[in-house]
């Protein structure tokens, strides 16, 4: 839990991060989703109010006649109060009603009368003729006057009063800019469609209702995203220290079975020694060797396992080769090292089945190669030989030469030193012998010692 990824956080403040950020974007879009909603049933109910009072208090006033005419004052104030009454309830500040044609039979403004309106240049005129509402956000200059009911109550203006005792707003005009709904929608009289009325809603109000709507609800749902973000933090965590605590014991267990698996090996070349006393030791004397040569070729740690076990079991095909051959106290016949040369052949067969030892197998085959194709059993050269095949071949033969015989006795470390490196290039790796022979020779000497002796040792001169 505690590793850091590429981007310098851990796992759980990767998580907490990407949750917060699709929490924040999904409480961003269920915000702008509810706005978007709320704005809808606005407009809509914008034009329904609009088409019904025009319906239900307008429409008796708009006979044919009238729009075929130009109203009288008295017929105009009349209407304005009227209109103006039923309007101010919803904000309106402006409205103008328009015949077929396209021309202001009425308005508050007595300046729009007469005016005509192009339905080809007007989307919301050319619906509204044809029987549908339409609606859209606009900013005009209205009457302020008309925002209060308290200005058309029954004697409160000057002018001719409706049928229900409303009168024109009084008082001079009070133009300003507001930020409006403009609603179009059809007047209707008999059955067929007479004309057209618009109104230009202030939503001002209900904009700053929005914002406050808005915040509420992006209030509530940031905490509640925040709750679910910790609950869900919560629970991560937790499932994170389980899977770190189960990951932390199979590999524990796998760890485990990786030391059964070398021990096992490590009995296995023990009784290789036990049927070869001649060359007891020889196993873990080249495996130390191995190591030493990797070490100074900066291999990872990820090969040392495959070179040690190939170190352990290089000489496993020697459980094949006779007691006769293999314990033969003098050099052998030619006959006899057709027999010794199948030894990595019958190695590499014995553990090939085996999943976890396929590229020790490898190293196993190929240990006897050489650099320039002349070994066996495959005659394999330069690069073409397996890595760890080519670092035993050093340490082997390091080790063979540092041995005592029962034909021959055993070269001083110095003397092999030179033997590894004239044979560079031609049965060795060059970068492999080179490594090699970058080790010091006290480290080589403390491993050689170590080496059975049949014959009084040598000294160097």
């Amino acid at each position: 839990m505690r590793d850091l990824g590429r981007s310098g956080l851990s796992p759980v403040a990767r998580f907490s991060l990407a949750l917060g950020v699709v929490l924040v974007a999904t409480a961003i879009a269920l915000s702008a989703g509810a706005a978007y909603l709320v704005m809808s049933y606005v407009r809509d109910e914008t034009a329904d109010f609009t088409a019904d009072a025009v319906g239900s208090h307008f429409g008796p006033i708009f006979s044919d006649d009238v729009f075929a005419r130009a109203l009288t004052n008295a017929e105009r104030a009349k209407l304005t109060g009227t209109v103006a009454f039923h309007f101010s309830i919803y904000n309106v500040v402006r409205t103008q009603f328009l015949d077929r044609s396209g021309a202001v039979v009425f308005s508050y403004d007595p300046s729009e009368l007469g005016r005509r309106v192009d339905p080809a240049g007007e989307p919301g005129l050319t619906a509204a003729l044809a029987g549908n509402t339409f609606s859209r956000r606009a900013r005009v200059v209205g009457d302020t006057r008309y925002l209060s009911t308290s200005a058309y109550v029954r004697g409160a203006g000057a002018g001719a009063e409706d049928d229900h005792g409303h009168a024109a707003a009084s008082g001079g005009a009070k133009p300003a800019e507001v930020d409006a709904l403009e609603a179009w929608v059809p007047v209707r009289e008999g059955g067929k469609i007479i004309g057209a009325a618009v109104v230009w809603r202030d939503v001002s109000e209900i904009d700053a209702a929005m914002r406050q709507i808005q915040l509420s609800l992006a209030g509530v749902i940031a905490a509640a995203a925040a709750l679910l973000w910790l609950v869900l933090r919560d629970v991560y965590v937790r499932s994170a220290r389980r899977i770190v605590a189960q990951a932390t014991a199979l590999e524990g267990a796998l760890a485990e079975t990786e030391r059964t698996y070398d021990t096992t090996l490590q009995a296995l070349s023990n009784a290789l020694d036990v049927r070869d006393s001649e060359t007891e030791g020889h196993s873990q004397r080249v495996l130390r060797y191995m190591e030493l040569i990797a070490d100074r070729l900066s291999l990872g740690l990820d090969d040392l396992p495959t070179l040690r076990r190939g170190a352990l079991l290089h000489d496993i095909g020697k459980i094949g080769v006779p007691d006769n051959v293999l314990r033969k106290p003098a050099a052998l016949s030619e006959a006899e090292w057709a027999v010794m040369r199948r030894h990595p052949e019958h190695g590499a067969g014995i553990i090939s089945s085996i999943p976890f030892l396929a590229d020790v197998a490898r190293i196993v085959r190929h240990h006897h190669e050489r650099w320039d194709g002349e070994g066996y059993p495959d005659g394999l050269a330069g690069d073409a030989i397996p890595l760890g095949a080519r670092i035993f071949a050093v340490a082997d033969s390091f080790d063979a030469m540092t041995s005592d015989r029962p034909y021959r006795r055993a070269m001083d470390v110095a003397e092999a030193c030179r033997e590894i490196a004239r044979c560079r290039g031609g049965q060795f790796d060059p970068l492999v012998a080179d490594a090699f022979l970058r080790i010091p020779v006290g480290d080589l000497e403390a491993i050689a010692d170590e080496a059975p002796h049949l014959h009084s040792r040598a000294v160097a001169g």
